[in-house]
């Protein structure tokens, strides 16, 4: 190929390999997809990364979080490249600064908040004018049309990360033996009716669910005894969360790891009962996917991008917000109460991440959207440039 055609695709990315959270994994599906993209049609693709350091090798390129030195080379990428693609629209903010005659066709990944209760006027500026928006849900794509003017965007639903093997039958409960220490300071073995929570633990946030299931567990130990609850995960709020825990009547039913590697967290899944995340801030919830990868019912919350991911009464059980603490502990009860519901729910979960959700879907649903501005370029803008 020559000219135009062979321009190289740029990804412009927060984090790819270097790093934890939701973000990261998807990225890790959308690299994938482009450098299939690439390799079928004779492109190279470059990749800048702004969050890691001396992860560099050719084609990937690591700036340790200099946000200049990542934004200059940015546009230096666009004015070579054939395609940029933008993990997230903070990052496409500086593709403004560029005449429009100078942008290669422009794709922005839009994740939830970014897109909607936290917009910036910046942020909506960028979206309007890249050439499409592949929004992780139709939850997330639905709230950013109702701030958005005129933005070209579609639902591109997300995958299971691809650092997790998907498994080829719903596996059955684990008999391995896990022992972790609980928040009274005592190392205890995790029995069979363990509820967890994967996630970033943001005290600025707290719209996970941690402290809800905080409130109702010495409820729900006094229903049914053997109940733990496992809250895995780093952040600003985990010491105040191991505060909260250590305060509890139940104590010694619960348990904050911290960060997990893959192995563990994956022994977690395996053992654990169900997956209880009554999150307020998903744009997807790709947690949720890891979950149902082990065949695990799921806890999700209405009018979330959760939502778009579990299917209430068929996949999991689905609480409104705000969250109501007599709803909560029914949900959480009806799962604890029947393992066979419980079983049956994990099973239809896994067989709908595999129909739907699977790491290769995600990549055919990116490579196939690229694919078209490759071929045809950058459609009709919708809005202002």
């Amino acid at each position: 190929m020559t000219g135009r055609s062979a321009r190289p695709i740029l990804f412009c990315a927060t984090g790819v390999t270097g790093i934890d959270g939701g973000i990261a994994s998807a990225n890790r599906n959308v690299l994938a997809a482009l450098e299939a993209v690439g390799a079928e049609t004779g492109r190279a693709v470059q990749t800048l990364v702004l969050t890691e350091a001396g992860r560099d090798a050719p084609g990937y390129r690591t700036f340790g979080g200099d946000k200049l030195a990542f934004g200059l080379a940015c546009l230096a990428g666009m004015r070579r490249a054939g395609l940029a693609v933008f993990d997230h629209v903070r990052l496409a903010v500086p593709m403004l600064a560029l005449p429009g005659f100078l942008r290669p066709p422009s794709v922005i990944c839009a994740h939830g908040s970014e897109g909607s209760w936290r917009l910036r006027p910046s942020s909506a500026r960028a979206y309007r004018a890249a050439d499409l928006v592949l929004a992780n849900s139709n939850y997330t794509l639905g709230r950013m049309r109702s701030r958005i003017a005129a933005f070209n965007g579609v639902a591109c639903p997300l995958g299971l990360p691809p650092q997790f093997l998907p498994t080829t039958a719903p596996p059955p409960p684990a008999c391995l033996e896990m022992v972790l220490e609980a928040a009274d300071g005592v190392r205890r073995p995790l029995e069979d009716r363990v509820l967890l929570l994967t996630g970033r633990m943001d005290a600025a946030e707290q719209e996970k669910g941690h402290r809800e299931l905080l409130d109702i567990l010495p409820e729900l130990v006094a229903r049914y005894p053997r109940t733990q609850l496992v809250l895995a995960g780093s952040g600003s709020d985990l010491e105040p969360l191991r505060t909260l825990a250590r305060s509890s009547p139940v104590a010694g039913q619960v348990f904050l790891p911290g960060r997990v590697s893959t192995a563990d967290l994956e022994g977690l899944y395996r053992k654990a009962y169900a997956f209880t995340m009554p999150s307020r801030q998903e744009g997807f919830g790709l947690a949720y996917l890891e979950a149902m990868n082990f065949a695990k019912p799921c806890l999700a919350c209405h009018d979330d991008g959760g939502a778009d991911v579990v299917v209430d009464g068929e996949t999991g059980v689905l609480v409104r917000q705000p969250i109501e603490r007599t709803e909560l502990l029914e949900a959480i009860g009806r799962l604890l109460a029947d393992p066979g519901f419980a079983r049956r729910l994990g099973e239809s979960g896994w067989r709908r991440l595999n129909q739907h959700f699977t790491s290769a879907a995600h990549q055919a649903r990116v490579a196939g959207f690229v694919r078209q501005l490759l071929d045809v370029g950058a459609p009709d803008r919708q809005g202002d440039q």
